[in-house]
Parts: C-alpha cells; sequence; structure tokens
C-alpha cells in the first residue's frame, strides 16, 4: 500500500556514457552530472541520441514535463563541469542539429 512509485523512465545507461573511464576524475565527474540529469524519480531530460566530439558529449534531448515538449541539442563540458545547449524547434531539428555538428 505505501510502497514508492517506481518510474517507467528507462534506467539504461548509453554506451558512451558508460564507455568512460572510472579512474579519470574528469570523465567521473561528466558520467555523474549525466546521471543526474537523465534518471532519479524527476528526470530532467530524455536522450535521444549521443556522439562524442574532440573528447565531449554532444547529445540531442526532449525536455521532461514540459507541454509541448522542448527540444535541445546539449554540449557536456569534457571535464564534467557544465553543459550548454542549442534550442531545436523539434525532434527532427535536434538531430539534424547533432549530425551537422558532428
Amino acid at each position: 500500500m505505501n510502497q514508492i512509485a517506481r518510474s517507467t523512465i528507462r534506467k539504461e545507461i548509453h554506451p558512451l556514457v558508460a564507455a568512460l573511464d572510472e579512474s579519470d576524475e574528469n570523465q567521473r565527474r561528466l558520467r555523474d552530472l549525466l546521471r543526474r540529469f537523465h534518471t532519479g524519480r524527476w528526470p530532467l531530460f530524455r536522450c535521444l541520441g549521443m556522439r562524442k566530439v574532440d573528447g565531449s558529449l554532444v547529445e540531442a534531448v526532449a525536455w521532461l514535463r514540459t507541454f509541448p515538449t522542448r527540444y535541445s541539442v546539449i554540449y557536456w563540458r569534457a571535464d564534467g563541469l557544465g553543459l550548454s545547449w542549442v534550442k531545436a524547434r523539434g525532434q527532427r531539428h535536434a538531430f539534424a542539429i547533432l549530425n551537422e555538428r558532428v
């Protein structure tokens, strides 16, 4: 009766995130930052696609709990200390930006 609700959000880790080196402090920070934004009770992003560019990760995302759904391309800093994003008009536009930047 008083059980915690189980999330239906995917708990799988993207292969590029799983490949980050745990012994490198910067990559460990980046992995923790990605996990914080994508998992938990109230995740902020849903990953649509991800690429690695010059040691940094670039990701097309859908923002969760927004209406209408917003899409962006996120640029994760390689040192795990932040991110920046570019707004996209829709999912296809986010993929176009992701593929053009790589």
